[in-house]
């Protein structure tokens, strides 16, 4: 018995669709029902769940419903949507491929979720999950997200997919590729445009997974994001200059370049990156401020002062020679 069916025999066909709709929200769960929806969780009482259905509001007593609902039909199901016996078998993989692109969104739901339990996803799924990217059902495309999240540097050939899943319409969804870039690593340089346009996302979790991801990708990312600094939107400005304080080192001479010919805006934007950098930026800095011209000089002053203590011995040094 599938799960539309177990829920239509319990409840009618208004409350599936009903629990259908909720499901493909992708916005917050109820913990109770996230819980129960993770297989780890199947042996929670349902005595424990049905106590909470008398007075919660109506989204949450049919999302509890729905996980009652899970624990019964994934233990009737005769056959798992994504088997774990040969999880690498063509077959398998055949079964995943049909399940994930279902036009029913119970089917697909259920095969999306069940990969965050399934053992052994490899490599040779990657491009079943990354088609099923474009599924029309966003918590489908975050678990397929994840998991290639999960498969890190083995996950490169689902790059372009998910970096047009930068642009998907769910906050969550974006998160979730731009963590899952963050995992592929340096071979996700291709996706370099994309995540340089989510650092001015409108959600801050996205930005931050850009940075990250950004930051990972080390001094290829470093022209992108210098650009970016001389953006007039000051919310990119700083979200790259976050991405390259944290990228230390190889970030220094372009930050340095930022502050002789930058604008004002860049140049403080700049100054803050350097500030971060911290010790390894302190040379360049002190070169600056000798050399420079009043303007530079005083950016270059003025990273020195935030890098603070790890800067004094090279400044008390430089003094003495002079």
């Amino acid at each position: 018995m599938n799960l539309r069916s177990y829920l239509e025999d319990r409840f009618g066909s208004t409350f599936t669709f009903a629990s259908v709709t909720i499901l493909g929200r992708g916005g917050s769960e109820p913990p109770l029902y996230k819980a129960c929806r993770n297989v780890q969780h199947l042996t929670m009482p349902v005595g424990k769940v049905t106590r909470c259905l008398r007075n919660d509001p109506l989204a949450a007593r049919i999302s509890m419903m729905v996980a009652l609902c899970l624990i019964g039909a994934i233990a009737l199901s005769p056959t798992p949507v994504c088997g774990q016996d040969k999880p690498d078998a063509p077959a398998d993989l055949q079964a995943l491929d049909k399940a994930l692109g279902s036009p029913d969104p119970m089917v697909a739901y259920q095969a999306a979720d069940q990969l965050k339990t399934r053992v052994g996803v490899t490599k040779e799924a990657v491009p079943i999950l990354a088609k099923a990217i474009k599924s029309p059902h966003e918590l489908v495309r975050l678990r397929v997200i994840e998991a290639l999240s999960e498969l890190g540097p083995d996950s490169a050939p689902a790059v372009p997919a998910l970096a047009e899943a930068l642009k998907d319409q769910d906050a969550m969804v974006r998160e979730a590729a731009a963590l899952a870039l963050f995992a592929v690593g340096k071979e996700a340089v291709p996706a370099m445009p994309g995540l340089v346009a989510a650092l001015i996302d409108e959600s801050k979790n996205v930005r931050d997974a850009a940075i990250l991801a950004l930051t990972k990708l080390g001094p290829a990312a470093v022209p992108n994001l210098t650009k970016a600094l001389a953006d007039s939107n000051a919310t990119r400005q700083m979200a790259a200059a976050e991405a390259l304080g944290r990228m230390g080192t190889p970030a220094v001479p372009a930050l340095i370049e930022i502050l002789k010919r930058g604008s004002p805006a860049s140049a403080e934007a700049g100054v803050k990156a350097l500030a971060r950098v911290g010790h390894p930026a302190v040379g360049p800095l002190i070169k600056l401020v000798i050399e420079g011209d009043d303007k530079t000089a005083g950016f270059a002053g003025e990273a020195l002062a935030a890098i603070g203590a790890p800067a004094v011995p090279d400044l008390v040094k430089a003094l003495r020679q002079k």
